[in-house]
């Protein structure tokens, strides 16, 4: 390990977690290091734009070339393949149907899909646009919007009935979108086609804001009501590390929002 690197990274870590710039003093205090070699660091990495020093009270902060770097970073991720072998788990953990889905238009586009193990396969495929109000998926991008949202969406798209179960009545749809919320999930009580059950959660880029949400799909006959706790914290706890890989630092336990 090269420790003059090492030291570095600690300095800008220090800054990136404490609230506001710091004096010279407190930065040396609070790493342990020595005065001199603080500085050095910090004069350097200011020369490169990573620190940028206030010409008045002479504190320290991160500079804005690493808004530069981090930008570099998150503009290459692929959320798709990073989402990939966490949906594979999740498949074998639950042995049912995963999707990973997108809100466009204010309708779920599904944009990965992982083949159950169970002998009926799922008719869906990758591409495909489905409603959202009466998908797992959809609810719990939708409830991930402002609720002045909500009315926009009844409005452009309407609240087909599907199967006995959709909910057609706004105000009862309302309310169910934050129940979402509160719950932290969305289920889909065979409401799109009959005998097809799901729970879905959202999935939060870097900002915390919700960009995807993954679903675990199958039959009513294996997914039944029973097993809808369980598979919520399997697919929260995947939503998670598929978010925390994107750079959220949003607790996925707390509500949708």
């Amino acid at each position: 390990m090269n420790f003059s690197v090492a030291k570095a990274f600690a300095i800008l870590e220090y800054l990136a977690a404490v609230d506001g710039p710091k004096e010279l003093g407190v930065i040396s205090a609070a790493l342990d290091m020595n005065k001199s070699t603080v500085y050095r660091f910090l004069f350097t990495m200011g020369t490169l734009g990573y620190i940028k020093q206030d010409p008045q009270s002479g504190r320290y902060a991160l500079g804005p070339r690493l808004v530069w770097l981090g930008s570099r970073f998150l503009d290459s991720l692929d959320f798709r393949g990073v989402a990939r072998p966490y949906l594979e788990q999740l498949v074998a953990e639950t042995r049912e149907t995963v999707h990973l889905a997108i809100l466009h238009d204010f309708d779920v586009v599904y944009v990965d899909k992982v083949d159950g193990m169970q002998p009926v396969k799922m008719a869906s495929q990758i591409g495909n646009r489905m409603p959202a109000h009466s998908t797992g998926l959809g609810k719990a991008l939708l409830a991930s919007l402002e609720q002045d949202q909500w009315p926009v969406y009844v409005q452009k798209k309407g609240l087909t009935k599907f199967t006995p179960h959709t909910i057609d009545n706004p105000e009862v749809f309302y309310a169910h979108l934050q129940e979402v919320r509160e719950r932290g999930y969305a289920i889909d009580d065979c409401e799109n086609e009959d005998g097809i059950r799901c729970v879905a959660v959202p999935v939060r880029n870097h900002r915390g804001k919700t960009i995807a949400a993954i679903s675990i799909s199958g039959w009513s006959l294996t997914m039944t009501p029973e097993r809808d706790e369980s598979l919520a914290r399997l697919a929260r706890e995947t939503s998670r590390q598929i978010s925390e890989h994107l750079g959220s630092l949003v607790d996925m336990r707390a509500e949708v929002r």
